[in-house]
């Protein structure tokens, strides 16, 4: 069932001189078991928009029905407590996330917080450890004492260990060397493709985007400026320089092959295609 969001609206500190629209009207149908990007500059909404998903957040108006849940104005925080083991969200800070004095007990929280045994929940972190990359060395060592990258992979894993339906992804690879980072989307494509889970990725990063994702959402300025299917989305560079986000490489080569002549169909987004095109093109003028 696909996740819908209608006239979403996000007020923060309303009726104080602080007060902020960060989501305007916000209508949004992201399909099931797909990948879907949602990007944007910082500022437009995307961090606001996804905390809605878990009701982290309840809207100030509009609706989302997502997981069998509907979210609306005025839900009550305990109405909520189920839809966060379905709906999985993995902040952008994975400090937000750590607060336990071992990994093991901080992995451990969520089973045991949905009624798990200890002995259950502790299997289950062992389990789940290799998946982001760790092992059981780590158990008794403090989430403080590790590095960024490790802290992610921590949070990662303190989410992955409810089995949800839907994983929301806000720049989950940020902190990870480009071997680290190639793992951990790895990870999430397998967990789609595999095990059929909705994942919502929010990236600046437009490589991950091209490669990994099925559909694309633009935020600006808290409202959807774009909606398409990554292949759309990536034959229209202009879409994302008429926001400021910088195409992925390939992107930007077939613009400054255009503008030197060269005739480059829409439609080529890899480097093979890419590479026989312009072949093709210099041997006729050779």
């Amino acid at each position: 069932m696909a996740i819908e969001i209608n006239h979403l609206e996000h007020v923060y500190n309303t009726d104080t001189p602080f007060e902020h629209k960060a989501l305007h009207g916000i209508d949004l149908s992201i399909p099931e078991g797909k990948v879907t990007a949602i990007i944007g500059q910082t500022g437009s909404g995307k961090s606001t928009l996804v905390q809605h998903l878990n009701g982290l957040l309840i809207p100030s108006a509009g609706s989302l029905d997502i997981c069998g849940f509907h979210i609306q104005p005025l839900l009550k925080i305990k109405d909520v407590k189920q839809l966060r083991k379905e709906v999985g969200l993995v902040f952008q800070f994975p400090e937000y996330q750590l607060f336990e004095e071992t990994i093991e007990k901080d992995i451990a929280f969520g089973p045991k917080n949905f009624g798990e045994t200890e002995e259950n929940a502790n299997e289950l972190v062992r389990k789940i450890l290799p998946m982001v990359g760790l092992d059981e060395s780590y158990l008794q060592r403090s989430p403080f004492e590790l590095s960024g990258g490790q802290k992610r992979r921590v949070a990662i894993a303190g989410i992955l260990v409810l089995n949800p339906k839907v994983l929301v992804l806000d720049e989950p690879t940020a902190g990870l060397d480009p071997q680290g980072a190639k793992e951990m989307m790895s990870l999430f494509m397998e967990l789609n493709q595999v095990q059929k889970k909705t994942i919502l990725l929010v990236s600046h990063d437009m490589e991950h985007v091209m490669r990994y994702c099925d559909h694309v959402v633009v935020l600006d300025h808290g409202k959807v400026l774009q909606e398409s299917d990554v292949k759309t989305f990536f034959e229209h560079p202009e879409w994302m320089m008429e926001v400021g986000i910088n195409p992925p490489a390939i992107v930007r080569l077939k613009v400054m092959l255009k503008e030197k002549g060269f005739v480059i169909p829409d439609e080529i987004l890899n480097e093979e295609e890419l590479i026989q095109c312009i072949k093709g093109q210099v041997m006729i003028h050779e």
